[in-house]
């Protein structure tokens, strides 16, 4: 979804990131999200094999490829169906450059183990062009 408002526009993708950017295309920023079996020290991909007990580590990469910087980022995911948060997710866990900082909601405001649900990023500042910020969480498969 394109919306113009004013002189920026705002580009959301269906449950994965909106943000906002002066002068770009939304092919300018990519968001790429990996899982990783920490338990079976798998490699990060897009699809792994899992079993129950297992923790697996989702790692969603935002990169701004585009010429300008871009701000007002939010990444939505959620935890997967018949999994649990395996620890609070903390923004010190993440890869953010400097300029960011970073706000985890949930819709029911519970960041702590065992959660199950939506979670939303709201990374505060600006990623410059060229840039790639990371943020991560770990789930155990019941």
């Amino acid at each position: 979804m394109l919306v113009f408002i004013r002189v920026f526009f705002v580009f959301c993708f269906f449950n994965s990131i909106c943000y906002d950017v002066f002068a770009s295309s939304a092919h300018d920023v990519t968001l790429i999200k990996t899982v990783t079996n920490i338990t079976q020290h798998s490699q990060a991909a897009t699809l792994i094999e899992a079993k129950p007990g297992d923790v697996l580590e989702y790692n969603i990469y935002v990169s701004n490829g585009s010429k300008s910087a871009i701000s007002n980022i939010q990444i939505f995911a959620a935890v997967p169906q018949f999994t649990t948060l395996t620890a609070v997710i903390d923004c010190n866990n993440s890869y953010l450059p400097t300029a960011l900082s970073c706000e985890i909601l949930t819709p029911d405001g519970v960041n702590s183990q065992g959660y199950q649900g939506e979670i939303a990023w709201t990374l505060v500042g600006k990623l410059e062009a060229g840039v790639t910020a990371r943020v991560s969480y770990q789930v155990t498969i019941k």
